[in-house]
């Protein structure tokens, strides 16, 4: 779900906190197990979300930013994971207790010889909360 700055997703259920997501703006991606639920479904609830290639140095770090607001319930469980130049995903930073909304800064060590970075949001959980995604970015200087 996104939302395009209207209240649709925040006003989705009273007493939820979802009126607390102050530094997202206008899209921003919405994982919600709570809301997924709601419907008749099976199974457990998995969402990821991959950003575009970033172009990244090899050799050097670089910094990964974000927005976020995470409300969890177990089992739910949220990571943070990075891949260069479409190798496979390693975690660089999990979330298994509530984070109010703020930005994140994760600094990474870009592999020897990488020229690209794409950063993955897995979010799985069932009639749980919600995180909120916005603002990703990787920088290098």
């Amino acid at each position: 779900m996104a939302s395009r700055g209207e209240p649709v997703w925040t006003q989705a259920q009273r007493d939820q906190n979802r009126e607390c997501n102050v530094r997202a703006r206008n899209v921003f991606a919405v994982a919600d197990g709570d809301e997924w639920s709601d419907r008749t479904v099976t199974g457990t609830f998995d969402s990821i979300l991959i950003s575009p290639a970033y172009p990244v140095t090899g050799g050097r770090s670089a910094t990964l930013t974000y927005t976020t607001f995470y409300r969890q319930e177990a089992p739910q469980k949220g990571w943070v994971l990075i891949s260069y130049d479409g190798a496979a995903a390693v975690s660089v930073r999990t979330y298994t207790a509530d984070v109010p909304s703020r930005t994140e800064t994760v600094t990474l060590q870009v592999l020897a010889g990488a020229t690209s970075a794409r950063v993955r949001f897995r979010y799985t959980g069932g009639n749980n909360w919600y995180w909120v995604i916005d603002g990703v970015r990787i920088s290098q200087v």
